[in-house]
């Protein structure tokens, strides 16, 4: 009997520090990864019109690392993220390239450390950049809300065995006192960039982007400048004051220590994703070369 209880004391006393064993252990067989990404627009879009379906702004919730959020931040250290510095960035030089090109425009440049974990418990990175926007101008999602709102009340009215219409004329009126209204409430401002970057470790390793690029519906033409377009600039006085959102939205799958290249007609990115902490026993599976992993900057 006391042989057994000495054996219970001895064990006790030994269960924290072999809990804590586990838990270092548990976390050496996870690779951690340096994700250092550059974002910038393009200033040779076609000048030509173009037509941008309405959709909403990439929502954002709790669970996420947001990096203009010192609370955040905090938080995510507890997890194995963090921040990093200046002196650790590996792409100034590519930054330099664009900073100095009259074809690009940055909008970000950013990295953070984080845990090599698969999409359903990685973190995403809430991020946002470029320019604000005052208050004098509204986001897309408001109008989206507005058109839900009409097309239920249309939806019901149609119950009713009532009709109920709107033309362009009520619509426009709408949307700017839609505009006036928000505008009387203040609000940090609508960045030009925002969304989230979530980067997830499976066999490979999986880059999901989910951003909009925000821009005026109805800009001046530099180039017209006429009393023509300030006619019609007025008549539209909604759209110079509606931002629409420029998505880039796209899954792809990724080798580290190589430069990959996602982008679309407005707005691009550029990835580096680097091994800090290899886990003992970890390989990377290799994939096949991809013809956008270097991509050259025009000059």
């Amino acid at each position: 009997m006391i042989h057994r209880i000495f054996n219970l004391l001895v064990l006790s006393s030994l269960l924290p520090g072999a809990l804590q064993a586990q838990s270092d252990a548990e976390a050496e067989l996870i690779p951690r990864y340096d994700v250092e990404v550059i974002i910038f627009k393009n200033l040779k879009v076609p000048s030509s019109k173009e037509f941008v379906l309405p959709v909403s702004s990439p929502s954002k919730n709790e669970n996420m690392l947001d990096l203009s959020s010192q609370a955040s931040l905090d938080a995510a250290a507890e997890s194995g993220y963090e921040v990093l510095k200046a002196d650790e960035f590996r792409l100034l030089e590519v930054v330099t390239r664009l900073v100095e090109s009259n074809r690009y425009q940055l909008l970000l440049h950013t990295a953070w450390r984080q845990p090599g974990l698969d999409l359903e418990q990685v973190m995403p990175v809430w991020i946002k950049g470029g320019r604000i926007y005052g208050n004098e101008y509204t986001s897309i999602d408001s109008k989206i809300e507005l058109f839900d709102n009409n097309v239920q009340a249309s939806e019901l009215a149609e119950n009713e065995a009532k009709t109920f219409e709107f033309d362009e004329q009520t619509l426009e009126s709408q949307e700017l006192l839609m505009i006036e209204e928000q505008t009387t409430q203040r609000h940090n401002g609508l960045y030009e960039l925002e969304g989230k970057i979530t980067v997830a470790l499976s066999r490979y390793l999986h880059t999901y982007t989910d951003l909009v690029l925000r821009r005026p519906r109805l800009m001046a033409d530099p180039v017209l400048n006429n009393a023509a377009e300030q006619k019609y600039l007025a008549a539209h006085a909604a759209d110079t004051r509606i931002l629409n959102n420029h998505l880039l939205r796209e899954h792809r799958r990724m080798r580290s220590k190589n430069l990959h290249y996602i982008d679309s007609p407005e707005f691009a990115m550029l990835v580096l994703i680097t091994p800090y902490e290899v886990a003992n026993g970890f390989v990377e599976a290799p994939i096949e070369p991809d013809p956008e992993t270097e991509p050259k900057l025009a000059e």
